[in-house]
Parts: C-alpha cells; structure tokens; sequence
C-alpha cells in the first residue's frame, strides 16, 4: 500500500473515480485531494479547451498531486442511421418541450488533443477506462514521467494493462455505478459481471501491478476489509456524488438519497454501453420499447439533449442517475473533506 500511495504522492488510500458529465468540478478534486486522498478530474466527454480549464482550475486551488479520467477508446462517430430510436425518444422531447432529435449525429475524439494538454500542464496521473492507450500515447506519458492507471473487470483485460506499461490497475466488481469499464461489450454485453472481492483475489494472484478496489464500496470497514485482502487503494465514486463539492443536480442527490440498494440496473439505454444506474422511467420505457439502443457514442449522443433537459427541469426520470449498488448506505449529504475522514 506504501509504494502506491507513495507514488500518487497521497496521504490516504483513498481515490475519488473520474466521473465524466460535469460531476468533478474543480471544488471536488480539490477537496479530495486537499484532504490526502487522490482526486480525479472525469475528462470523458470534454474537449481540450474545457480539460485545460478544468486543470489550470484546480491548479489554482491546490498544489496536491491529482488525476485526469481518459476514455481509452475512439470516440470519433458519424451516423445517419438513427430510426426508429430517434422517433422514440422523441416522445420524451416533446414532454419537456423540446425540438425533436437531429437527423444526424457526430462527435469528434479529443483524446490526443487531451493528451497533449496533460503534458502541457503537467499532470502527475492519468486514469483510463474501456481500454487500453495506445502505445504512441503510452509511450508519450511515460516519457515524462506520468503515472498511468488502467480499469480492469477480468483477468484478461489487467493483463493487457500490465502487458502494456501501465502502473497500477483498477480493479472493477459488477457492484459500480456508472459505465461497465469491460473492453469487450460483444463478448459481455452487460459488461463483465464479476463480483469485487472475487475480481481482486483473483487478480491479486496473477497480477504483479498495484491493485485499486472499486465497485460498492461507502464505508470504512469496506476499505478495511479490500486493503486487508491486499488491494493498496479503494476508489469511490458513488459516495463521493453526494459531497458537496461536486457538480451533482439537485434532482439525482434527491434520488440518490432516496434509492435503495435494490433499486439500480444496469442498462445501454442511456449510452449504448452498459452503466449501472438508479431505476427510472426512461430506463423502464426504453427498455420494454422493444427498439434496441443504439451503440456508443452515438446513443449518448442522441440522449444528451434529454438528459441536459432533465437536469435543467429538476426531473430525475430523464436523467442518467449513475450510482453503485452501495446507494441505499447513502443519507446525507457531506463535504468530502468529511467523506474521506470516515473512511480512514
């Protein structure tokens, strides 16, 4: 545990997950690590410009080591073939007043955009999730000297980590919120479905990098018991939704608060990859629509408008409300100087 957190250059072995979607505002890397433990900056969906922002932003407020979240695949799409989703999700656009879906979708991919503004502005570590980098980045990062963090939910895909260079993995049971962090979503179309403590054991057994635990995990006896097992960090996300710092709407704290362990799937619905969310009724009605999502990015895209609106409106039911299976332990909100207290 020692030579990981020695590494990150924190305190505690406590890590705050990169939640993209505008989640870890400045404020909540920086509370986090302020605090001692390791926080992340969730740069998924933004462009350079607004990753630079979001750096020099916490840059500003702490001179603690922190993280920034990378997708690790290409997100460059352009698709025309949008029917007959497009026409159902229109139902939900004119609910809250909307003008119906575009025609088209396109994203473009900033991840070398990304990666040159990490080095610009010096960023100690990087996390990355869904795959793995490239060699050409890889290699640009270790070359000055970042630290690099892979997601796993197999064996397989932390044996690609290592086999690639990187420095630590994380270690992802079915019981996380959000996106399912698997590689391959053909093979696991619901994403890996391994439980947390038997991912870590078994990676702890053939595995040489630093494991981080995530997937369920809220309280300190939680954290006892990973570290005892001989993972060198826990990483957190659901938990830290709720802190004040982060950019979380009032309407999902409201849901959150009120989920129970129960209450959360996993589903495609909201972005074509699978991601565990709090029940609702988009995801109900998508569902039993019997119209399939479309993949990732483009369902995200599609849906992005109705999500935005959501928050905007306060209506939760229009909302991707990520959360783990650990939701029904949350209560309150707190800072998150206060979270990673109870948990050390």
């Amino acid at each position: 545990m020692d030579t990981l957190t020695n590494k990150l250059g924190i305190d505690v072995p406590i890590i705050q997950a990169g939640m993209a979607g505008g989640i870890t505002t400045p404020e909540l890397v920086t509370a986090v690590s302020e605090s001692g433990a390791l926080g992340t900056i969730g740069a998924g969906y933004m462009s350079e410009v607004a990753l630079k922002q979001h750096i020099q932003g916490v840059k500003q407020l702490t001179d603690k080591p922190f993280s920034v979240n990378l997708f690790a695949v290409n997100l460059e799409v352009f698709s025309e073939d949008l029917e007959p989703m497009q026409s159902f999700l229109n139902r939900f656009r004119g609910e809250l007043d909307m003008d119906e879906g575009d025609d088209s979708v396109k994203v473009h991919d900033y991840l070398q955009e990304k990666v040159s503004v990490i080095l610009e502005e010096n960023v100690p570590i990087v996390s990355t999730a869904f795959g793995v980098l490239s060699y050409v980045l890889i290699d640009r990062l270790k070359a000055n000297g970042v630290t690099l963090i892979g997601m796993a939910t197999n064996l397989d895909e932390a044996k690609q980590l290592e086999d690639a260079g990187y420095d630590a993995i994380v270690a992802q049971g079915m019981e996380a919120g959000g996106h399912r962090g698997t590689f391959d979503v053909e093979k696991y179309p619901n994403g890996c479905q391994t439980g947390l403590h038997v991912l870590v054991q078994e990676l702890l057994d053939h595995i040489g990098l630093p494991l981080i635990a995530t997937g369920g995990i809220h309280t300190k006896s939680q954290v006892d018991v990973l570290l005892g097992m001989g993972a060198s960090a826990v990483q957190m996300g659901t938990r830290f939704l709720m802190a004040n710092e982060a950019g979380t709407n009032p309407a999902y704290r409201r849901a959150l608060i009120k989920a129970g362990t129960t209450d959360t799937a996993i589903t495609k619905v909201f972005s074509g990859r699978p991601a565990r969310s709090v029940q609702n009724r988009f995801i109900a009605e998508v569902e039993t629509s019997g119209i399939d999502p479309l993949p990732f990015p483009v369902q995200n895209q599609m849906t992005k408008d109705i999500r935005s609106a959501g928050k905007e409106y306060a209506v939760a039911d229009m909302q991707s409300l990520w959360a783990g299976q650990g939701v029904g332990m949350i209560e309150k909100e707190e800072s998150a100087a206060e979270i990673v207290r109870s948990l050390v």
